[in-house]
C-alpha cells in the first residue's frame, strides 16, 4: 500500500511539473527572450529609466566601482554645470567606466551600449541595461546607424548621453582609435534642436592594468579575469572631466571632428601632467 502511495505521488508530481512548464515557465520564458531579442536590437531605445531604476543603478555603481577600482578621485566636476543635454564621451579602459560614468554624473542618463553587453549571461544583460536607461549599438563597421538615430533622439529630447567613442573597451591604459558617433550624434542633434549641445571629454585613468595580452581572451573571460583578480589590480581611479566642447564649434569633417575630441581626452590625461 505504501508503494502504490509512492507512485502516486511521484505520478502526481510529475504531472504538476509538467503543468507548471506548460502552463506557467515555458510562456514566462517565451515573452523573456522575446523582449532580450527586442531590447537587444541594435537602436531600439527603451523608455526613460525610473527613479527606482536610477537609484539601484547607483547602488550597483558604487559596488562594481569600490570592488573593481577602489577609491574615486573625480576632478573638474564644475565643467558638468551644463543646463542643456550633452554627450559624456570618456576614454574606455576598463569594463567598469560605464560604473564609474553613473558617478561622476548628478543626474540620470542614457548609455549607449556594446550589443554584446545586453546579450552577456544568457541575455541577463538585456534585463538589466534595459530598465535602467541603456541602449544596444552594433559595433560592426557600417551598422551601428540605428544606435546614432537613438543617441539623437535622446539629446533631442533633452536627456544626457554617456557614450564611449573608442566603442569595445581598452585595457591597457591607451586610448585607441575613436569612432566618429560621437561627433555624428552631436551636430545633428544640433540641428534638430536649432541650438548647439555639448560633449564633455573625460580621460579615466586607473592605477593598475592587465595589458594588451588580455586581448586574447575573449571578453567574458577578460571581465571575469579583472573580476576575480581585483586585490591586484585596484588602485583606486581618476577622472578628469575637460571643459565642454560645443558642437557648433566642431569641424565639419567627421575625422577632424573626431580627431579634434580625442586630442582633448587625451589632454586631461593626470599621468602627463
Amino acid at each position: 500500500m505504501t508503494h502504490t502511495r509512492a507512485l502516486i505521488l511521484a505520478g502526481l508530481g510529475i504531472v504538476a511539473c509538467i503543468w507548471f512548464w506548460l502552463s506557467m515557465a515555458r510562456p514566462l520564458l517565451k515573452r523573456a527572450r522575446a523582449y532580450i531579442a527586442q531590447v537587444s536590437t541594435c537602436g531600439y531605445l527603451p523608455a526613460p529609466p525610473s527613479p527606482g531604476a536610477v537609484a539601484f543603478l547607483r547602488g550597483l555603481a558604487r559596488f562594481f566601482a569600490w570592488w573593481q577600482a577602489g577609491k574615486l578621485t573625480v576632478i573638474g566636476r564644475e565643467n558638468l554645470k551644463i543646463s542643456g543635454p550633452f554627450v559624456l564621451a570618456p576614454n574606455h579602459p576598463h569594463y567598469v567606466d560605464p560604473a564609474i560614468a553613473v558617478l561622476i554624473l548628478d543626474r540620470p542618463a542614457r548609455f549607449m551600449a556594446a550589443r554584446g553587453v545586453f546579450r552577456a549571461l544568457w541575455g541577463l544583460g538585456s534585463l538589466i541595461c534595459s530598465r535602467v536607461g541603456a541602449f544596444a549599438a552594433d559595433l560592426t563597421p557600417g551598422k551601428g546607424g540605428p544606435a546614432r538615430e537613438a543617441g539623437i533622439k535622446v539629446l533631442t529630447s533633452g536627456q544626457t548621453l554617456v557614450m564611449f567613442p573608442e566603442g569595445w573597451a581598452y585595457l591597457d591604459g591607451k586610448l585607441g582609435q575613436l569612432k566618429k558617433g560621437a561627433v555624428r550624434i552631436a551636430r545633428e542633434a544640433q540641428n534638430r534642436r536649432g541650438s548647439p549641445v555639448h560633449i564633455v571629454p573625460v580621460f579615466l585613468r586607473y592605477g593598475r592594468y592587465p595589458g594588451s595580452w588580455i586581448k586574447k581572451l575573449n571578453p567574458t573571460l577578460e571581465y571575469l579575469f579583472l573580476f576575480l583578480n581585483a586585490w591586484y589590480y585596484r588602485r583606486g581611479v581618476t577622472a578628469v572631466v575637460g571643459k565642454p566642447i560645443s558642437s557648433a564649434e566642431l569641424p565639419l569633417d567627421d575625422a577632424r571632428a573626431t580627431e579634434l575630441l580625442a586630442q582633448r581626452i587625451v589632454a586631461l590625461d593626470p599621468a602627463k601632467s
